[in-house]
């Protein structure tokens, strides 16, 4: 029976790689699951309205930003928004919403720094990190669900209906993942006409932040290493290029 049940995984992942990633959520999926998990998030948060100036500037930013992206970047219906509270933490739902916290949005001093988590949570969107964990995770668990598969291997498995907005929120990115959202901060940073040494402090302020102890919840999903820090600094150097100086938030003093 061991045996057989092997040889049932086997064939359902070829079937898988036959009909490529039926495991991954489709884009308009993806894009379904921002919208009804922003419709949830709205009606537990206070969102900050569109008239407030750092809604209008992380607006400002992010189109910016996605002026200076790939054309394939550029193509997901992306929205801004700040939520008013304390949690130190920002991120974008698949499909493109971005929100900001203020608590974070607080700790920041630049424009560059602003941009450099924008520039990262956008690249977690356009390069579909949200769907592939999802898809990894699925992949993971077939033998859990064999019959499932091996039944619908002509199918799309990926059922949106049944994926909770708790697992969008709480899903990780891969190392690999968050190391691609970096580089394409960094890359959209400097194509906008921003100093990439932003991203690099926004790094050594959730790394001092966490030294702290007081473990801010971007962290979770983001962490600060010394090597992400080093690959940072790294790239800035081997640019090898003068940047503009970095511009203060208007409510900085």
């Amino acid at each position: 029976m061991r045996f057989k049940a092997v040889l049932l995984a086997a064939t359902a992942l070829i079937g898988a790689s036959a009909y490529g990633d039926m495991f991954k959520p489709s884009k308009a999926q993806q894009i379904k699951l921002g919208e009804q998990a922003s419709l949830e998030l709205r009606k537990k948060e206070r969102v900050l309205p569109e008239s407030d100036e750092r809604v209008i500037l992380l607006r400002r930013v992010g189109s910016r930003l996605l002026n200076a992206m790939p054309e394939r970047a550029k193509d997901w219906p992306y929205t801004f928004d700040v939520i008013q509270s304390k949690e130190v933490n920002a991120f974008a739902l698949p499909g493109g919403k971005v929100f900001f916290y203020t608590g974070l949005l607080d700790k920041l001093t630049t424009e560059d720094q602003l941009a450099g988590v924008l520039g990262h949570e956008l690249t977690h969107v356009w390069k579909e990190h949200w769907a592939y964990a999802y898809r990894d995770a699925q992949k993971r668990n077939l033998l859990l669900s064999l019959g499932l598969v091996v039944g619908r291997a002509n199918s799309n498995v990926a059922n949106v209906a049944g994926i909770s907005s708790q697992l969008i929120f709480d899903l990780p990115f891969s190392r690999k993942h968050e190391s691609e959202a970096d580089d394409g901060g960094f890359d959209s940073m400097l194509a906008a006409g921003y100093n990439p040494n932003g991203e690099a402090d926004v790094f050594r302020l959730l790394q001092s932040l966490s030294g702290s102890g007081k473990n801010p919840e971007f962290l979770s999903d983001h962490p600060a290493d010394k090597n992400r820090i080093a690959h940072m600094e790294d790239r800035i150097r081997k640019a090898n290029r003068a940047f503009p100086a970095q511009r203060k938030l208007p409510w900085v003093r």
